[in-house]
């Protein structure tokens, strides 16, 4: 950012910008706008913290000048200060005003106060065309778009112009020149490059064909701009007086966190600081009773979030506690104790798996599990009361062998936290079909086999809807018997049974049977079918019943 290097706070103000740019090229569906308003709050969030500190400020400034005896030229100073503060004051009303002009108009609700639903969400948060017509057609009737975002771009340009025009003993109060606020496409880094957008305004680029959220974001992300470049000048006048070193008699407890909503099985991250810190004062913290450390007055917190239950929405809350001591001088130690609320959204399991509907009984079931929330933290474990889960080369990926024939629970966890459960159907496996043939085709009943024929064959046939997707699993073996009938007699009979189950057809030889005659009949009969599953485990196919074939020989 010009004027000196970016604070954490202006570069996570930049990243958040950046971000809404991003989410206002993709198509607006319920969840982006949900994004959006998160985005928004923790903006709105981030500008309560730098007002805050830029009034500590010039409150400081001013107990400066007071402790200086009110010299004249530290006066001056000080009004300089307070002009610089009301400026900013004006144009951040201003956005303020414009936002809750949006929020009502989109509402368009003459009952409501604040533009919400009973859930406390933005009634017209997806309103565009009102967006529009407010920010940047404004009156119709005229030649050219006349919305409020001309007027706001006069307003916020002109504030920086007046920011760069400051200065104190002929030196600027900011060490380079700020960039105007509101910028045309072709001004604008991010889009200046693209042809679809370098040729739109400042108005049309931010609030044409926007939802009433996304132009909530930009004027907020506005207000923020503002607030930090008041937040430099006002550093630099207090420099002047040493003010920076001000002693301050009141102290607010706060706390900063990365985000208000987690997912399970990810870090919790939170800074508790002092609003208006004293480089001389060397405070402790704590949180939930046990020290933590200090650097530079700011404490880390950093732990993975839990829940044991969710609500129908799928958020947990949850909250900690922290204490800040300072040695005050005069005053012994005092303590600040701090009660913070936060979300644990529920993580969304997917689940993806050859057999969509189910998971076939006695079979390996392969499940390629994931938690995308949880991205690099995901550092799964599965366990299942009904069922043999063994790990594959990839640690989401895994053989499910159900050993029950009612449901199976897989239990998912990452990193020792527990994500949730996934329960699936089981069901067993589609039979097989057994065709009988002699020479490739099905027995005909109606045709006379000569006397030399040597055998028929037995082919099993899996269901096409698991022959490829559970190939291991569906090998068959088959038995039965051969036997010769010459009228009403059986004359001869062996028994058959398959032996390799990776070989589907099998040869059933007539040699056993001995010399057949003209007028003889054979009976194949396939009595038993076993299957034999990706472990190797041979059992008896339950639901087959046994079946034969007729040959007549002439």
């Amino acid at each position: 950012m010009a004027g000196g290097k970016e604070t954490p706070r202006q570069k996570l103000i930049g990243l958040m910008y950046l971000v809404l740019l991003a989410m206002l090229a993709l198509q607006v569906s319920s969840a982006i706008i949900q994004k959006f308003q998160f985005l928004n709050s923790s903006l709105e969030g981030a500008l309560d913290i730098a007002e805050s500190k830029n009034k500590s400020v010039v409150a400081g400034i001013e107990a400066a000048v007071a402790e200086r005896k009110n010299q004249a030229k530290d006066k001056a100073v000080l009004e300089k200060a307070k002009e610089v503060k009301s400026k900013s004051d004006e144009i951040i009303k201003y956005l303020a005003d414009l936002k809750h002009e949006l929020i009502m108009v989109t509402a368009d609700d003459p009952t409501s106060k604040d533009g919400k639903d009973e859930n406390g969400n933005y009634k017209g948060a997806k309103e565009e065309d009102k967006v529009s017509q407010l920010m940047v057609v404004g009156d119709p009737t005229k030649p050219k778009h006349n919305g409020k975002a001309y007027v706001l771009k006069e307003k916020l340009n002109a504030f920086t112009a007046y920011i760069n025009g400051l200065s104190h003993d002929g030196k600027p109060l900011v060490a380079s020149p700020y960039p105007n606020l509101a910028l045309d496409g072709k001004e604008d880094p991010i889009t200046k490059k693209d042809r679809d957008q370098n040729i739109k305004d400042f108005a049309s680029l931010n609030f044409e064909q926007t939802p009433m959220i996304a132009a909530l974001a930009v004027l907020t992300d506005k207000q923020n701009r503002v607030a930090a470049m008041e937040a430099e000048v006002l550093k630099a006048i207090a420099s002047e007086l040493g003010a920076d070193e001000v002693r301050f008699d009141k102290i607010n407890a706060m706390f900063r966190a990365s985000s208000k909503v987690v997912a399970a099985g990810t870090n919790y991250e939170a800074e508790m600081f002092i609003a208006a810190q004293a480089t001389a004062i060397k405070p402790t913290m704590t949180y939930n009773g046990k020290p933590i450390e200090v650097k530079d007055g700011v404490g880390t917190i950093k732990f993975k979030a839990a829940a044991s239950s969710y609500d129908a929405e799928g958020n947990s809350k949850q909250n900690w506690k922290g204490t800040i001591t300072l040695p005050l001088p005069g005053r012994g130690d005092t303590t600040f104790k701090l009660d913070a609320e936060y979300i644990v959204a529920k993580p969304v399991i997917e689940v993806t798996s050859a057999a969509v509907q189910g998971l076939y009984f006695d079979c390996g079931n392969e499940l390629n599990i994931k938690v995308p929330a949880l991205g690099a933290n995901y550092k799964p474990a599965f366990t299942s009361p009904n069922a043999a889960i063994s790990r594959t080369s990839e640690p989401q990926k895994v053989m499910v062998v159900p050993s029950s024939k009612d449901k199976v629970t897989i239990a998912v966890a990452s990193d020792g936290s527990a994500i949730g459960n996934i329960v699936f159907d089981v069901k067993e496996l589609p039979l097989p079909r057994v065709e009988i043939l002699v020479g490739g085709a099905p027995v005909n009943p109606k045709k006379a086999y000569s006397t030399g024929l040597p055998g028929i064959q037995v082919k099993v046939v899996p269901d096409a809807s698991v022959a490829e997707t559970m190939k291991k699993d569906c090998r068959y073996t088959v038995s039965g018997e051969l036997s010769v009938r010459r009228g009403s007699r059986i004359v001869n009979s062996v028994k058959f049974s398959s032996q390799d189950p990776n070989n589907l057809t099998y040869n059933a030889m007539f040699g056993g049977l001995g010399e057949l005659k003209p007028n003889d009949n054979v009976v194949v009969e396939v009595l038993e079918l076993k299957r034999t599953n990706y472990r190797d485990n041979t059992s008896k196919v339950t639901g087959f019943r046994p079946m034969a074939s007729t040959l007549a020989f002439q």
